[in-house]
């Protein structure tokens, strides 16, 4: 495979002589398929000859086409690079024959649409060059090292590259901005002495995404005021003038993070979201249904509960991992107590009716409701096992698909409170049994009084409730944050 180089080019034209019809698509950083491969190797035993790697004379070197390096990435991934006006990267093997002739062509295919378009590339841009081994075809796409945006050579459609939909040019920006710290990320060897990484910036964003977390209940940062810390400590003892890759990778992917965050919270747009949960789509609003009421007043109105907390996890279709994992282990909590409460009291019930006088139809009724809490417990807690350490990615598939477009979470918020209310019910209706038991003892006017105190309790109870709120950003404080 040769090579022509000409000032007038783009870059470096490459001779190939396969005139195939071969499809050439874009595609974007966030989705190749460079942790999706399904290639396998079959190692096997070989033979080490004398001296090897010492004194005997090294094995004939593999050599690459003119102008192209091979790199290593931190993670082990090799790729290739061919530097010219402009840089052509992509991790096709290239040690391969039969791959050079297929880079090639569509580098050719590449400068053709080039020359027909009229376009003429900043030298600042990178091209990367996919190979699809299952197709003829090859996905690309440009990145610009001066703007730090992703960018092709005809206009694509957002939907068909599964770019997510924005409100101005401005707000698409950060997605390309993000897809361009993505390629650096994957490609961090070939130019980390060149590349002006804005380390300082990033401890300043970190640096304030740490005081938000640390002072409001409703940062919008998708790291922890913990996590934030450890961010700074990584990116403080990496150099300031002297790169790697590894420093380069580092860097490059926590601006990815803290762009796709801007593009959530639409940074710097006419309606940016300042709070967690604070609503700023045009999403219609569900409105709760008479049955879900009706039943939520029946379930003490624990669906009520559970419901307001799946919808705060879900403001806009976003996830944050943090509140995620704290509002399951709170709700994994609540199962387990009900599952232990609900066990010990069915075995109550059990020896209640061994006992003299008691009430049978009271105690199977109990039992009932008991087997109920225990069994959708366990269910519940078999089906959400590891929800509690799911990453956010995982927890926004669950919610998407629990979540109705016509009622919302309510049938899930039924669900989740099903233990809770069974127990709470088979407590009271226990509770009759010893009522029984006292009226058979006493009189209908010892019963009353009895029942007349646990109301006053009750209402004594209700009224003594204080919201107890400390003063913080937004309105908000860490407290209201706890799930119960």
């Amino acid at each position: 495979m040769g090579f022509k180089f000409s000032s007038s080019d783009a870059f470096a034209t490459i001779e190939c002589t396969d005139g195939a019809s071969k499809i050439f698509k874009p595609t974007t950083s966030v989705r190749t398929t460079r942790y999706e491969r399904t290639s396998r190797v079959d190692p096997s035993f070989v033979n080490i000859p004398a001296g090897f790697g010492s004194y005997a004379n090294e094995a004939e070197p593999r050599y690459l086409p003119l102008a192209w390096s091979a790199f290593t990435h931190p993670e082990g991934q090799a790729y290739f690079v061919c530097h010219a006006e402009i840089t052509v990267v992509t991790e096709a093997y290239l040690y391969s024959p039969e791959v050079q002739n297929k880079v090639a062509f569509w580098i050719d295919e590449f400068n053709a649409r080039l020359l027909s378009a009229g376009i003429r590339l900043p030298g600042t841009s990178e091209l990367f060059l996919e190979l699809d081994e299952s197709s003829d075809s090859c996905g690309y796409y440009l990145v610009d090292y001066a703007s730090r945006v992703e960018f092709w050579i005809e206009e694509v459609d957002s939907d068909d590259l599964d770019i997510p939909t924005a409100v101005s040019l401005s707000h698409r920006r950060l997605t390309l901005q993000e897809h361009f710290w993505t390629h650096v990320e994957h490609f961090p060897s070939h130019h980390a002495k060149e590349i002006s990484l804005e380390r300082d910036e990033l401890v300043h964003v970190f640096s304030h995404a740490r005081a938000d977390q640390m002072t409001s209940a409703n940062s919008t940062f998708p790291y922890s005021a913990k996590q934030c810390t450890e961010f700074l400590e990584l990116l403080n003892s990496a150099p300031c003038t002297i790169t790697s890759p590894y420093s380069t990778a580092l860097i490059a992917r926590l601006w990815s993070v803290v762009y796709n965050h801007r593009f959530s919270i639409h940074y710097g747009e006419e309606h940016a979201r300042l709070s967690r949960d604070q609503s700023i789509l045009d999403i219609p609003k569900v409105s709760r249904s008479i049955p879900f009421r009706m039943a939520s007043r029946l379930l003490f109105k624990i669906p009520d509960a559970h419901l307001q907390v799946l919808d705060s996890l879900y403001v806009d279709n976003l996830v944050y991992v943090e509140h995620w994992r704290d509002a399951m282990t709170a709700i994994h909590e609540e199962w387990l107590m009900c599952s232990y409460w609900g066990f010990g009291l069915m075995i109550v019930d059990m020896l209640s009716l061994l006992v003299p006088g008691s009430n049978r139809m009271v105690a199977l009724a109990s039992m009932l409701l008991c087997n109920i809490a225990l069994v959708s417990a366990i269910v519940h807690l078999a089906k959400h096992h590891r929800a509690t350490k799911w990453h956010a990615a995982d927890a926004a598939e669950y919610l998407a698909d629990t979540r109705s477009e016509s009622s919302g979470f309510q049938w899930t918020a039924l669900a989740f409170s099903l233990p809770k209310a069974s127990l709470l019910w088979a407590l009271g209706i226990f509770s009759c049994q010893g009522l029984l038991w006292l009226l058979a003892a006493t009189n209908i006017y010892a019963v009353s009084a009895v029942v007349a105190f646990m109301c006053l309790v009750a209402l004594c109870s209700q009224a003594s409730r204080v919201t107890w709120q400390m003063p913080g950003f937004r309105g908000t404080s860490k407290v209201e944050d706890s799930v119960v």
